[in-house]
């Protein structure tokens, strides 16, 4: 009687090992018994694991009928007998010292032992060339002591690439280079085992893509001869990787200085609130308009500067820019002496200087002085200087100014607004105060335009995203334009963008009579993208990318205008809105239920009681909320702060998106975000 054919088979698990055994008897699964010898596991003597080795026996015809008829056709019942013959316990495992069957590598030759019924086999991986008798081995063979075999590794030599090139000022010369490598590999000296896979260990040797004459040549068909960097040279010559080095460099040249102005005199609007080192604020510092006598040199004009050539890596000079002296226009009150070199005031006031280009104009601006309330009888006032009321404001007046106003009682229902500072000395009572060139109405607009912006950042990145799906493109969406999906997404993703464009809407609608033309046309757009239930224009993504632009511009420009010398001061506010496009200080017994925004610093000394404040900046309060929990807000940017002395009860303070109520008092807190963006104290 023929003796069935048999293998021992070896892989990571009891399925690896019987694939294995299966590819060497050339059979199907249906056709072999299956032995499990060894289930595999953690062992030991220079492996860390021991392989599964199961016996595959061939089964003669009658066999495999008999075992086939008991075979399932589920397949996936099929892969549940598999699995389970792992849970049956193994047989004696194989000895680990025995040779017998076995197949290794030593000094880089191929080895075995042989053994009846068994025979050990080898499956080439990376790197090696292994051949039986001549004949090239692909995947996995066989091994009898009957074959000659040799092991050849393998070897790729890939060329580097490199390419000088200059900028077009012709101040750096840049090389960039990709170093060639040669990858060979060597052969592994491999423990005896019933099964290997003979696989190269790779080594990489770098091949210098160019060498130091080459460059040198190639930098005097450039005519470079000026500004080598000798060690940058080097080090690309020796890289290991791909990369950009300035191997020559020219200098720039040092650019000369216009003409300027020197000020004598302080021009800031008083002194600025200054922080301790706990925290605290100390208010002890003046607010003072500043002022000139007749006679006094309020500033020296300076000549300008020259700059200083640069040169070129291929010796050419770099010519600096022209410089161009300041061109001085003495206003009111204004004489020019020592042929132009001074500027020296006539007549007592406020200096104001305002340059556009190389072109100042300085003049002092006159002072009014109103004695008296304003009310009925003085009417409103208007002046185009600085202006000092001695006076009350009375209810339904209106005070302008272009310089700063100065009251010193008190204002009740009164709107005041100036295009620089403002101090009122006594109450400020259910008033409105504006300080600064812009106005209530658009610092709300570039509040809720930032906010816009973000919004409407996500959205565009979400339409893009949307729009490259197959399935969309497959929709009866792709046919009927972006309308319906802009209407998609700003229902389910983007709820709150609909919200801010309405508000922008009806702050612009409110503001109309003294709003820029382009904060208005911007609202027509957004209404036109977002609102409007008729397809239109402005439901492209080229139209709201174009949207996108004007709103960015604007914000910018507008963050660009600063008001540096603007402020408001306050003793006490009370049921008022108070806006300023630099600091708020607010001195005396507090702030209560009031609407305050500063482009600067809040400061408020003692209670801040009801009522909404935002800064751009930061806010410094003694006292928030109340003990009866009346509800205090107040906001910041993500870069802005928060220190509070004592925080009632009801407080809320919000830095950027991040929120958090005050259910019970707190002190000394200091809030502001981390690099996270995360919320504290």
């Amino acid at each position: 009687m023929q003796m069935n054919q048999s293998v021992l088979a070896k892989g990571k698990n009891i399925q690896e090992a019987i694939e294995l055994g299966l590819s060497i008897l050339g059979t199907d699964k249906e056709k072999v018994s299956i032995e499990i010898i060894e289930k595999g596991g953690k062992g030991f003597w220079k492996i860390g694991s021991k392989q599964a080795i199961v016996r595959l026996t061939k089964l003669d015809d009658q066999e495999t009928s008999s075992k086939q008829s008991s075979i399932k056709q589920d397949p996936l019942e099929q892969i549940i007998d598999s699995l389970e013959i792992e849970s049956f316990s193994s047989s004696e495992p194989i000895k680990e010292n025995s040779l017998e069957g076995k197949v290794w590598i030593k000094d880089g030759k191929l080895y075995c032992q042989p053994a009846s019924n068994k025979y050990p086999t080898v499956t080439v991986g990376k790197g090696i060339k292994l051949y039986k008798n001549g004949q090239l081995i692909t995947g996995t063979t066989i091994v009898t002591e009957m074959d000659e075999y040799k092991i050849q590794t393998d070897e790729v030599v890939t060329e580097g690439k490199w390419d000088i090139t200059i900028d077009s000022d012709k101040l750096h010369v840049f090389l960039q280079i990709e170093p060639g490598y040669r990858k060979t590999y060597k052969v592994k000296d491999i423990e005896p085992s019933e099964h290997i896979v003979l696989e190269g260990e790779e080594i990489v040797e770098t091949i210098p893509a160019v060498d130091y004459n080459q460059i040198l040549k190639k930098l005097e068909e450039l005519r470079v001869i000026h500004g080598f960097n000798h060690n940058e040279i080097i080090k690309a010559i020796h890289t290991d990787r791909p990369g950009k080095f300035t191997i020559a460099s020219g200098m720039k040249p040092k650019e000369g200085e216009n003409g300027k102005i020197e000020l004598l005199v302080d021009l800031n609007k008083g002194a600025k609130v200054k922080e301790k080192e706990d925290g605290t604020v100390d208010f002890r510092e003046k607010q003072e308009f500043p002022s000139v006598e007749k006679g006094q040199v309020i500033a020296i004009v300076h000549p300008p500067v020259p700059g200083i050539p640069g040169i070129t890596v291929t010796n050419e000079p770099l010519p600096p820019k022209p410089t161009y002296p300041l061109t001085i226009q003495p206003g009111k009150g204004i004489a020019l002496i020592e042929q132009g070199k001074k500027i020296l005031a006539t007549e007592t006031g406020r200096p104001l200087i305002e340059q556009r280009g190389l072109i100042v104009r300085v003049s002092i601006l006159p002072k009014l002085v109103h004695s008296h309330d304003v009310n009925l009888l003085s009417g409103n006032i208007r002046f185009k200087g600085d202006l000092d009321i001695l006076g009350n404001v009375e209810e339904g007046m209106v005070v302008e100014a272009d310089g700063n106003i100065l009251i010193q009682k008190n204002v009740y229902g009164a709107t005041i607004s100036s295009k620089n500072a403002i101090a009122v000395h006594g109450s400020f009572i259910k008033s409105t105060i504006s300080a600064g060139k812009q106005n209530i109405y658009s610092s709300e607009l570039i509040r809720l335009l930032t906010s816009i912006q973000e919004q409407m950042d996500q959205l565009i990145k979400s339409i893009y995203q949307v729009i490259k799906l197959p399935a969309y493109k497959m929709s009866d969406y792709s046919s009927k334009g972006l309308q319906p999906l802009i209407k998609i997404l700003l229902e389910k993703k983007f709820n709150n963008l609909l919200t801010l464009v309405k508000q922008y809407i009806a702050t612009c609608n409110n503001g109309s009579h003294i709003l820029e033309l382009e904060w208005l046309t911007i609202s027509e757009q957004l209404r036109l993208c977002f609102l409007s239930p008729a397809v239109n224009e402005y439901h492209t993504i080229e139209k709201i990318n174009q949207l996108m632009q004007k709103i960015t511009e604007l914000l910018e420009r507008q963050k660009n205008e600063q008001d540096d010398h603007c402020f408001v001061k306050l003793k006490y506010a009370q049921n008022s809105t108070i806006y300023s496009r630099g600091d708020i200080f607010i001195t005396g017994q507090g702030c209560f239920n009031s609407k305050v925004y500063a482009g600067g610093t809040i400061a408020i000394k003692n209670v801040l009681r009801g009522g909404e404040i935002f800064s751009e900046k930061e806010v410094m309060v003694r006292e928030s909320g109340s003990e009866s929990g009346v509800m205090t807000k107040i906001s910041v940017p993500s870069n802005g702060k928060i220190i509070i002395d004592h925080a009632n009860e009801g407080t809320i303070i919000e830095i950027g998106k991040m929120k958090h109520v005050f259910h019970e008092g707190k002190r000394n807190i200091i809030a502001k975000l981390d690099k996270n963006g995360n919320l504290v104290f």
